[in-house]
């Protein structure tokens, strides 16, 4: 009687072994590639038929198409959500970086506002004068005096204008009568060498197309940081939905252990007690359970912020059926990839455009500043004619004025503020070159060296599977002990959980390289 019961314990505790390795057969070989041949010193464990069968359904769903989704889109309930999708939601959609696009617009407007200073002015006057006259005191003098004007400044400073003057009766001094039918003038006013070319307004201007130049590069920085915190985000989400499955699948296995150990305790074949330790196994697989569904939840939260549609509302949060089934598999990363995105970096990266925008600005500054030191000296020149009755035809005014300040301490501040602003900027940027050839190099460490962890971790995942068949054996040939099955089951999924974690930290390091080089 106890050998048929220890025989049909025996029979319940292979199925339990058998069903263990088929719920996380996928981990260890699909999802993780493992190679054909086991390391040295270990003995190749034949997988059963059910493990077989498995095997081939994984590959063949693993092999089965993502799905593609519209641009700024999100996919359909139930299809796999991407990183690519992600980045073009946050492209489309972000609230921050339509926030900054937004500042780009205004950047435009004042730099609109600036070239106003050069629109075209027209202006026109009429008066009626009744006035003590200047001849004969105490008579009274009335006239009339109507202008039209319209004047262009250029950028250069040089200012033309054209003019119409109607004054007819006893014209007030310092104004002169004119013909019946008026006079009719154009006229230029030129800097000599203050204010030509270089001056307050076109100056003005400049500076204005070098701030909306910053605020696009604003934008791409922006951008670029919303990109690599998204990419975070994600690749924590995959793997927290990972680490879940893989405490579904323990939790699973120590269940079905607990039932059969349940079964043959109550049939007298094994001592009770074993049956209290697969129960409190199941307990303590229970407890990481809600943890791996807690810390999947706050990955959905965080990915959540990436995710916005096209009305600018928070999307639905990212569930599990999101989650693509396939995962690259880590690269080391060439030589001539990092090469040329060290070159990227050192042409696209923000900073640095930042800085080049910083040296016009202040270039200009500087300019601005040596041009006051320049005397004032302006020609004006104003042919015109005066026509109708008591009309004198040609007329002209013609002049120079001049202005020679006496000191310049208002010009050498300026020029010796905007001089060491320039000396800073160039520190500033070769600190700012240096450390992002450091940023990129760390990023490439940081790719190679998780990839030596990921084979390492995927290694030690191979000899803790080994390990854990050879101890469900020994456990039912009677040779082992159920709390030895248990470590060996927890010892596997703890390194199945290491592989997923470095495989994250891996595409982790990936977007961080991305965005330090400024693919994005």
């Amino acid at each position: 009687m106890k050998s048929n019961s220890r025989q049909s314990t025996r029979i319940v505790l292979r199925a339990v072994t058998v069903t263990g390795f088929a719920l996380l057969c996928p981990f260890a070989v699909s999802a993780q590639n493992a190679p054909d041949e086991p390391p040295p010193g270990i003995v190749r464990v034949e997988p059963t038929r059910d493990e077989a069968l498995l095997r081939g359904a994984v590959s063949r769903a693993g092999a089965a198409p993502q799905g593609t989704v519209a641009p700024g889109q999100l996919p359909a309930p139930g299809a796999p959500l991407t990183l690519d999708t992600v980045l073009q939601l946050v492209e489309n959609n972000h609230p921050k970086l339509r926030g900054t696009d937004i500042e780009r617009q205004i950047a435009t407007a004042k730099r609109i506002e600036k070239q106003g200073a050069f629109d075209p002015v027209f202006s026109a006057s009429s008066d009626y004068l009744r006035f003590n006259s200047t001849s004969t005191r105490g008579k009274v003098g009335e006239g009339f005096q109507n202008e039209i004007d319209v004047e262009f400044l250029t950028r250069s400073g040089i200012k033309l204008f054209a003019a119409s003057r109607y004054n007819i009766g006893n014209v007030k001094s310092p104004l002169s009568s004119t013909g019946d039918t008026g006079e009719y003038v154009v006229g230029i006013k030129v800097p000599l060498f203050r204010n030509f070319r270089v001056n307050e307004k076109s100056i003005g201007e400049r500076q204005a197309f070098i701030g909306e130049s910053q605020s696009d590069v604003n934008f791409r920085q922006i951008r670029l940081e919303l990109f690599r915190k998204a990419a975070n985000d994600y690749w924590d989400w995959v793997a927290a939905k990972r680490r879940l499955d893989v405490a579904r699948n323990v939790l699973e296995l120590a269940k079905i252990r607990a039932e059969g150990i349940r079964q043959s305790a109550e049939a007298g074949a094994i001592p009770r007690i074993d049956s209290v330790e697969a129960d409190q196994e199941v307990q303590r697989r229970q407890g990481g359970l809600t943890k791996a569904e807690r810390d999947f939840q706050k990955a959905q939260f965080k990915l959540s912020l990436s995710l916005w549609d096209t009305t600018g509302t928070p999307a639905p949060l990212a569930g599990e059926s999101a989650v693509p089934t396939v995962q690259p598999e880590p690269i080391l990363l060439p030589d001539a990839e990092i090469t040329a995105g060290m070159a990227l970096a050192l042409q696209r990266r923000p900073e640095l455009q930042t800085i080049v925008l910083q040296r016009n600005s202040t270039q200009l500054d500087l300019d601005l500043a040596r041009n006051l030191r320049k005397p004032i000296v302006d020609l004006s020149v104003v042919p015109g004619a005066d026509t109708g009755n008591k009309g004198i035809g040609p007329t002209l005014k013609a002049g120079v004025s001049i202005e020679l300040p006496l000191r310049q301490r208002t010009a050498d501040g300026r020029i010796a503020a905007a001089q060491f602003k320039l000396q800073k900027i160039t520190l500033e940027e070769t600190n700012q070159r240096q450390q992002i050839s450091n940023e990129v190099f760390d990023t490439v460490s940081a790719i190679n060296t998780t990839w030596e962890r990921f084979q390492a971790a995927r290694r030690e995942l191979e000899f803790a599977i080994v390990l854990e068949r050879g101890e469900n054996q020994r456990f039912l040939l009677g040779d082992s002990t159920l709390f030895l099955v248990n470590q060996r089951e927890r010892a596997t999924a703890e390194a199945r959980n290491k592989v997923i974690d470095t495989q994250a930290e891996y595409e982790q390091a990936r977007a961080l390289f991305r965005a330090a080089t400024a693919q994005w």
